[in-house]
């Protein structure tokens, strides 16, 4: 297959071409500091700053391609000798016309493209998958949570030539992104890992989000939807209309097409591990990964699924499973002094997340005879409800030995602190609180909205004097 070349993309979009016409297919930045040699960087205006001055930065750092508006090819002054070893692809709209530039490259190489997305789960699942599709294809996927119309299109650009299955991630926040993003680029799978309230401020209510979910499944293409079985809202819906994709339900229901058999946690020196049976799609399998958490029983059994879609034995899933990394701030469980165990779920937070991991916790302290401490940032984006799901997690906490609360939700007047709970304003005020020598023969939930920055609390605590 030909490489697709900058003047070919320039002509996708009706921009301007300028410098050597050269290859596409590289990783695409559009922060500055994270640019390397030979990478492409795109300027695009944002709501705080404007990519367009920090250009320069990016060339200095090795950019050899830029993507920006033509109005400030001038001011930029790209136009100079010094330049002339540097691509440049000039756009009226560099946001509106990445994504042009990515879905004609998309429509080029033609792979095929499994899209994930849902309330919880979609990170993991999308890592768990192209784990185990990799054991017999080339694919490609984002490097990090690009579920963004920009994020997509970073990921498609920087996908090979010879990529025969793309997996995107798809998130939202508000109505028709989702239908937007497969407009653009369209899928031939979709897995919806689960319909929870997450995003309230901009779906006002569990309906909502159900129906932003199901905006994947409003495209041509599509062939077959990957879903929560045990979602009640999800599943009927889904039976009642789309007639024309083929369905694959996961869960513990008796009529899901991958059923849920048994589901377990357990700690081994390098971590906490899940084992989960599976019955159904002609045979009982029984499967390992290093995740903490019964909940990713779901999210291992949509990456099973698929890959026995794609053809892929049982014996090269359950490796491809076994020899799994787990992602940062998602459930990884590591050891401290004084048989100490931290669960750093510090990446992200809402109800449905919030809860599996306090009711994990839970079960992995009575399994392993334990106590139960807990620091907990506030969960985001709740609209008029978020008094209520702060005070169910509250509630659920009543066995922990020591909550410590983070964040402005968590100081509604409606909120009465039980007395094992204290709650500070912030980060500085925690690691002054906090005091992990105290919490021997513990599991410790470190667990918030990412804005909260709660993974430097685990970096704290992995990288000083308390790892052994």
């Amino acid at each position: 297959m030909p490489e697709n070349r900058s003047s070919e993309a320039a002509g996708w979009c009706g921009g301007a071409h300028y410098g050597p016409d050269t290859y596409i297919s590289r990783p695409w930045k559009i922060d500055s500091r994270d640019v390397a040699p030979g990478d492409a960087f795109v300027a695009v205006k944002g709501a705080k700053t404007d990519g367009h001055l920090y250009v320069h930065q990016a060339i200095e750092r090795g950019a050899q391609l830029l993507l920006v508006d033509m109005d400030q090819v001038g001011n930029l002054l790209l136009e100079r000798a010094e330049f002339a070893g540097i691509t440049v692809i000039a756009v009226p709209d560099t946001a509106s016309d990445l994504a042009e530039i990515a879905r004609m490259y998309l429509k080029k190489l033609s792979p095929a493209v499994v899209g994930i997305t849902g309330s919880v789960g979609k990170t993991t699942t999308r890592e768990l998958m192209v784990s185990v599709l990799k054991r017999k294809f080339a694919v490609h996927s984002a490097i990090r949570s690009f579920n963004t119309i920009i994020g997509c299109s970073l990921t498609i650009l920087g996908m090979p030539k010879d990529t025969e299955i793309l997996v995107l991630e798809l998130g939202t926040n508000h109505f028709g992104e989702i239908h937007q993003m497969v407009s653009l680029f369209p899928t031939d799978y979709a897995v919806i890992t689960e319909v929870a309230p997450a995003h309230l401020e901009g779906f006002g209510n569990i309906d909502g989000v159900l129906r932003a979910k199901l905006e994947i499944c409003a495209q041509e293409k599509l062939k077959m939807v990957f879903y929560n079985a045990d979602n009640d809202i999800l599943k009927n819906e889904l039976s009642s209309k789309f007639s024309h994709i083929s369905k694959l339900g996961v869960g513990r229901s008796q009529e899901a097409e991958l059923k849920i058999t048994e589901a377990d946690i357990y700690l081994a020196e390098d971590g906490a591990r899940l084992r989960a049976g599976y019955a159904g799609l002609g045979a009982g399998v029984l499967l390992e990964a290093p995740l903490f958490g019964v909940q990713h029983a779901y999210n291992i059994g949509y990456a099973y699924a698929v890959a026995r879609h794609f053809g892929i034995p049982d014996d090269d899933i359950c490796m491809a499973l076994s020899e799994f990394n787990p992602i940062a701030g998602r459930g990884i469980c590591k050891k401290l002094q004084n048989n100490s165990w931290l669960v750093d779920e510090a990446y992200n937070a809402n109800p449905s997340s919030m809860s599996a991991a306090v009711n994990n916790v839970i079960l992995l302290a009575e399994n392993q005879k334990l106590k139960m401490f807990a620091v907990l940032g506030g969960m985001r984006e709740l609209g008029a409800d978020s008094a209520v799901w702060h005070k169910k997690i509250i509630d659920m906490t009543a066995e922990f030995e020591k909550v410590i609360l983070l964040g402005e939700e968590w100081y509604d007047p409606s909120l009465v602190l039980p007395e094992n709970a204290e709650r500070y304003s912030t980060f500085e005020e925690i690691t002054q609180v906090f005091d992990v020598t105290s919490m021997s023969d513990s599991v410790i939930l470190i667990k918030g909205s990412n804005s909260y920055g709660l993974k430097r609390l685990v970096a704290i605590l992995t990288e000083g004097s308390n790892v052994y």
